[in-house]
């Protein structure tokens, strides 16, 4: 127990410190504080080196609140779960939370949460596997418990990080739009493409070839490798297949879902009246931060089109549009592709087309074109065109389109 309550003080100092430093207000603060009256686990789930614990310090200060960090490899295979909570109130004393941090390190970790919330403890924690958390969860607590999706900084958390003064605006979307919203990208001084490529090689090796004992590990790198240099593309497992050589199309759906959990990328099924039509049908790929994208690419270089519409992406993403749930894309009957559809229960919202300018006579022919007929298929009126810089209303054939610079679009304007 001794030995148990000096790593537990360690942790507390942790806290401590953490609690002290000034920290860049995340948007889902405000929510997940307003969650902590109710009786309900709190669940925050992400990316790894999000901010998921920096979201919930801001939500407990001036709580009395016990932490513990489930990354520490000193718990790893240790204390049984009463062990561990008879230690925190020894070195915390009996507080109102409890906050645990990456949750799914601890063995059995789903049945200690659900017997510390049978004995109503008011639990605050965090994962880094949306799956795992999602499924185990939903099983030992059967809705008793409320998610929260915390993703890097969004534009305006990354502006707040940079301090941004006037007259840098430009500077700091195409910063923003490269190398993405990772806190320690944009607030630690990390070199961007070192941090993120140690950061991405981490979290495949942790979270997707250590969880699953894959043996194949250089094929799985091949195959993110592939994906992540085809972000915002259409792909089938049989065309990675085709491309790969080494691995079958049941072993790479397999691996995917395995990068999806990991919070690495996400694939985005076209949206069908038909169901059956969505899964046999080509999906696009998406990475879930620009800075993966950038560091991962070969050799490293700006694509502006292909980052802006993977930003799209996850900003869509981070207000609630859930992908293959209500987030699509969307191929008219003539074939005529629309980058992102949103809908909420049956209702359809908005069609949003990406495109780095419309200045090309062919190019605004072509988004227009296929605005037009999505619209016109899905009974929609909310058009969208994101873009680099372009501003204007175009009115043509009874619709109405809105081109938006896209960190107007991002900042919610």
């Amino acid at each position: 127990m001794n030995s148990l309550n000096t790593i537990l003080e360690r942790h507390r100092r942790e806290r401590d410190q953490a609690l002290r430093r000034t920290l860049v207000p995340r948007q889902l603060a405000s929510a997940l504080s307003k969650a902590l009256s109710s009786g309900l686990v709190k669940v925050i789930t992400g990316p790894r080196r999000a901010g998921k614990s920096t979201l919930a310090f801001q939500a407990l200060a001036g709580r009395s609140f016990a932490y513990l960090n489930f990354e520490d490899d000193a718990l790893h295979n240790g204390p049984a779960g009463d062990d561990l909570v008879e230690a925190l109130d020894v070195v915390y004393g009996k507080t109102e939370f409890l906050f645990f941090d990456e949750i799914q390190n601890h063995p059995h970790w789903e049945s200690f949460i659900n017997k510390l919330h049978r004995r109503e403890r008011n639990l605050v924690i965090t994962g880094s596997n949306s799956r795992l958390l999602s499924r185990e969860l939903g099983s030992a607590l059967t809705g008793r418990h409320r998610a929260f999706e915390l993703l890097p900084f969004s534009y305006p958390e990354f502006l707040l990080g940079q301090g941004t003064k006037a007259g840098n605006e430009v500077e700091s979307f195409t910063r923003y739009l490269q190398w993405g919203g990772f806190p320690e990208v944009v607030l630690g001084g990390a070199e961007p493409c070192e941090y993120l490529r140690a950061l991405f090689d981490s979290v495949v090796l942790r979270d997707v070839v250590t969880r699953h004992r894959i043996r194949s590990s250089t094929a799985m790198h091949d195959l993110l490798h592939l994906m992540m240099n085809s972000a915002g593309s259409r792909f089938s497992a049989r065309s990675l297949e085709r491309s790969l050589g080494s691995l079958s199309t049941a072993t790479i759906q397999k691996f995917i879902g395995y990068c999806r959990e990991a919070y690495l990328i996400q694939d985005l099924q076209p949206y069908s009246f038909k169901p059956k039509a969505r899964l046999k049908a080509d999906r696009k790929l998406y990475a879930y931060d620009n800075g993966f994208i950038s560091a991962r690419s070969q050799p490293v270089v700006s694509n502006s089109s292909r980052l802006l519409e993977n930003l799209v992406f996850v900003e869509l993403v981070r207000r609630g549009f859930r992908p293959n749930l209500d987030l699509f894309y969307y191929q008219t009957r003539y074939g005529f592709e629309v980058d992102f559809l949103t809908r909420r229960g049956v209702t359809n919202l908005e069609l949003i087309q990406v495109a780095q300018d419309l200045a090309s006579l062919k190019t605004r022919e072509r988004e227009i074109r296929a605005l037009r007929q999505a619209a016109a298929e899905l009974n929609v009126r909310a058009l969208t065109v994101v873009t680099l810089d372009t501003q204007e209303t175009i009115r043509e054939g009874g619709i109405e389109i809105h081109s938006v610079p896209c960190r107007t679009w991002l900042a919610g304007v």
